[in-house]
């Protein structure tokens, strides 16, 4: 058999021998080099100073701050800036007096706080700023002054404590608590101040005794029991009472002798008795 075909080979390149002067230079040993040197005397120098210990003294001197100069600049410094002023309130002066106001309101009328207030802007015409600043900075027990009114609506106007009661937060302007607390803590009760009230209808306005139940219950508010037992202890002359009922209608009025006596016996007007009407038609011209 003939010999399989060998694969030529390539011929080698002959290696070009490199200069001396491109060869890299032979490293040197570290005790050779100079920086291994220079770390040794510095470490040796950093021994030393550690041994030594402070009686080494470096050549440094730190200046002095003279802070004395500086603590009195500061001081007149401060000497010489002042606070700013604050502006004056145009309104204090309003204020003031507004506050003022509400105290005697308080202390003298025995007003509440939103009573006051309509006061101080309605009446005295204050600003609606100056009025709330007053009541708002006002120190007022509002449920004394509460009391103190309802005890002044009792003893001098006789009413009732439901009437009280109404007056105090319709017209005063009290809290229902405030008026709540005025009318429970007074001491009279109803019937004396029912009797009073039906004692000056009779014998000022001149009423009959269902007209003065009427008022009692209706107009003053007080229950139909104390009512009743007013005008059931009232000592009274209803015959003399419209007879001078009458007579008050011909002084004041233009009412003729029918008319007269048509109002007394109405039932929107005196309602008196026949028996009482008849009586004071008998006697008016005598």
């Amino acid at each position: 058999m003939p010999n399989a075909e060998q694969t030529p080979q390539t011929p080698k390149t002959p290696q070009t021998p490199v200069p001396p002067w491109m060869q890299p230079p032979e490293e040197k040993p570290i005790y050779k080099r100079v920086w291994f040197w220079v770390v040794i005397a510095v470490v040796a120098i950093l021994v030393f100073a550690a041994t030594a210990g402070s009686n080494i003294k470096l050549p440094i001197s730190v200046p002095k701050i003279e802070t004395a100069g500086i603590s009195q600049q500061l001081n007149k410094m401060k000497k010489t800036i002042k606070a700013p002023k604050k502006p004056a309130n145009p309104d204090s002066d309003n204020h003031k007096a507004a506050l003022a106001q509400a105290q005697d309101f308080s202390e003298l009328l025995y007003m509440s706080k939103q009573g006051i207030y309509d006061r101080l802007t309605s009446v005295d015409k204050f600003t609606p700023e100056a009025a709330q600043y007053a009541v708002d900075h006002l120190k007022a027990d509002y449920n004394a002054n509460a009391l103190a009114e309802a005890k002044h609506y009792q003893k001098r106007m006789h009413m009732s404590k439901r009437g009280i009661y109404d007056e105090l937060t319709s017209e005063d302007k009290f809290t229902p608590e405030a008026a709540q607390h005025a009318v429970d803590n007074l001491k009279a009760d109803d019937n004396a101040a029912a009797h009073a009230k039906a004692k000056h209808y009779l014998e000022i306005t001149h009423e009959s005794k269902e007209g003065i139940y009427y008022d009692l219950t209706s107009e003053d508010k007080f229950t139909p029991n104390v009512a009743q037992h007013a005008v059931d202890n009232l000592k009274a002359d209803y015959k003399a009472t419209a007879l001078a009922a009458a007579k008050d209608y011909q002084k004041y009025t233009n009412m003729s002798p029918a008319e007269i006596r048509h109002q007394l016996a109405s039932q929107y007007g005196g309602k008196f008795t026949p028996e009482e009407v008849a009586y004071a038609m008998q006697h008016l011209n005598q």
